[in-house]
C-alpha cells in the first residue's frame, strides 16, 4: 500500500512539475494566419500598423493571386489575392513593389508576413503596404479561380465585399455609345441595367488597345472601390486580358426572387432577348416539385448514374426557340446550385434539336462544387458552350435539360438558386443572336 501511494505522489509531483514549467499549456498556439476578412474588418477609415495584437496572435495572410501583372492592367507595383472562408471569398490589395509583383503569377498560392505593415487606401483600393521580397512565399502555383457573376447594382451596394475579388459582369454597354472615341484606356464608363461602373485600362497596357464592342458585353476582371474623391465609391473592374472582354451577353436568365410552387409549378425567365420566345422552366416527371424560397426545387429520386436519370426524367428542362429567323449562338452557361447533403451531386447539361427524341451532351458529367451546408446555393463554375458545335449557329428550337443522379436520399432536393439581391440571376445563358 505505502508502494501505491508513493506512485501516486510521484506522479502527482511530476503533472504539478509540468504545469510550472508551461503555465499556458492550455491556451495552445495561436495560429499565425489571419483570414483576408478579418484583415479588411481592421480598416476603420484611417492607416493602421498590423501590431500582432492587432492580428489577434496573427502575423501572415494566405490567399491566390488572381490578377496578371506581368500584362500590365494593374496598379504599379500591386498585387491583388483572394482567398474564400465559410463560403465567403475576400480579396485584398498588397504594395510588394514592381520586382516582386512580376515574379507572382495568376494561380499562384501565396503566404504574406504582414506584421507591422500599414493597412491603408490608395490607388482605389484597401492594401497592406511595405511587403517586401523576404515577406513573400509561394507555396503553389496554377490555381484555378472562377470569377464570381454578380451585377454592378451589387458592386455598387456592398464594394468592400467584392474589392480585389476577380468577378464577372453580363450585359454591359458603354453608357455613352455615340461617343466617337471609345476607349478602355483611362476608363470606360458602362451600364448594365442595374447600375454602372467604369472599365479601366493602364495606358500602354494590352487591354488599352482592344476596340470596345458594339454590342452588349460581359466582363471578368478586378474589382476595386475608389473614396478618395468621395464618400461613395467610385467602382472600376480592370480586366486583365484580352479574354477577359467577351463579346456575348444574356440571351436568358432567371431571377428567382419571390418564387416557390404555391406561385406556380413553373418560372418564366425574367431575361429574354428580343430575338428569342419566352422560355419557362420546368420539372421533369420524374421529380416532384418542392417548396423553396427563391429557389427552383424538387425532391430527386435515388437514381444510379446517367442512364438511369434519363429513364426516370429525372431533370429540369427549358428551350431556347428563336424567332425573326435570327441565327442564335450558345457561349456559356451559368448557374447556382442549392443541393441537399443527400441529394444528387452528378449532373450533365444536354440538349434535343429534334423536339425531345434525341439528347446529347453540351457538358460533360459534372460534380456540384461547395458545400450542401450552404442555404444560398453555390455558384458553379461557368460552363463553356463555344465548343458544342450544333449549338453555335441553329434557327430552330432547342431544349436543354439537366440530369442530377446519385442521390441516397429520396426525399433531398437538388435546387437551381436561390437568387440573392448581389446574385439575382439564378440560371443564365450568354450568347449572341443575329438576323439575317
Amino acid at each position: 500500500m505505502k508502494r501505491i501511494v508513493c506512485f501516486v505522489s510521484f506522479i502527482a509531483c511530476l503533472l504539478g512539475s509540468a504545469c510550472k514549467e508551461n503555465p499556458d499549456w492550455a491556451a495552445g498556439t495561436l495560429n499565425p494566419t489571419i483570414s483576408i476578412m478579418d484583415v479588411r474588418a481592421l480598416y476603420k477609415g484611417s492607416d493602421l500598423v498590423l501590431t500582432q495584437d492587432k492580428l489577434s496572435g496573427g502575423v501572415q495572410i494566405a490567399g491566390v493571386v488572381n490578377a496578371d501583372y506581368q500584362n500590365g492592367n494593374m496598379p504599379d507595383g500591386i498585387i491583388t489575392i483572394q482567398s474564400t472562408l465559410r463560403t465567403k471569398t475576400r480579396g485584398i490589395a498588397l504594395r510588394v513593389g514592381d520586382d516582386v509583383a512580376s515574379t507572382l503569377k495568376l494561380g499562384d498560392s501565396v503566404l504574406f508576413q504582414i506584421k507591422d505593415k500599414r493597412l491603408v487606401r490608395g490607388n482605389g483600393c484597401l492594401m497592406i503596404d511595405g511587403v517586401g521580397e523576404s515577406d513573400v512565399k509561394v507555396l503553389s502555383s496554377d490555381h484555378r479561380l472562377t470569377p464570381q457573376t454578380i451585377t454592378a447594382s451589387a458592386l455598387l451596394t456592398l464594394p468592400d465585399e467584392y474589392e480585389s475579388v476577380l468577378v464577372k459582369i453580363a450585359n454591359c454597354s458603354p453608357a455613352d455609345p455615340s461617343s466617337p472615341d471609345l476607349s478602355y484606356e483611362g476608363g470606360l464608363f458602362v451600364e448594365d441595367k442595374t447600375g454602372s461602373l467604369t472599365i479601366y485600362a493602364q495606358p500602354d497596357s494590352p487591354v488599352s488597345e482592344l476596340s470596345v464592342p458594339e454590342k452588349p458585353a460581359t466582363y471578368i476582371g478586378i474589382a476595386f472601390a475608389d473614396y478618395e474623391q468621395s464618400e461613395t465609391a467610385v467602382i472600376s473592374l480592370w480586366p486583365r486580358f484580352a479574354s477577359d472582354i467577351i463579346e456575348k451577353y444574356i440571351l436568358l436568365a432567371w431571377d428567382l426572387t419571390g418564387y416557390n410552387i404555391s406561385t406556380g409549378l413553373t418560372r418564366d425567365a425574367t431575361v429574354v432577348d428580343p430575338n428569342l420566345e419566352i422560355s419557362t422552366l420546368s420539372r421533369g416527371p420524374g421529380l416532384e416539385a418542392q417548396q423553396a424560397s427563391n429557389a427552383f426545387s424538387a425532391v430527386w429520386p435515388i437514381d444510379i448514374d446517367r442512364v438511369a436519370a434519363m429513364e426516370h426524367g429525372s431533370y429540369y428542362e427549358f428551350s431556347i426557340v428563336p424567332k425573326n429567323n435570327a441565327k442564335v449562338s450558345l457561349l456559356s452557361l451559368d448557374v447556382a446550385l442549392r443541393v441537399q447533403t443527400e441529394a444528387p451531386k452528378n449532373y450533365m447539361w444536354m440538349y434535343s434539336d429534334d423536339q425531345g427524341e434525341h439528347f446529347v451532351p453540351m457538358s460533360g458529367e459534372l460534380k456540384f462544387e461547395g458545400k450542401t451546408t450552404d442555404n444560398n446555393g453555390i455558384q458553379q463554375p461557368t460552363l463553356s458552350l463555344e465548343e458544342v458545335e450544333g449549338i453555335q449557329s441553329f434557327s430552330s428550337p432547342i431544349i436543354i435539360r439537366v440530369y442530377a443522379w446519385g442521390a441516397t436520399n429520396a426525399t433531398s432536393a437538388f435546387r437551381i438558386g436561390q437568387s440573392l439581391p448581389e446574385r439575382p440571376y439564378a440560371l443564365t445563358i450568354e450568347g449572341m443572336t443575329r438576323c439575317e
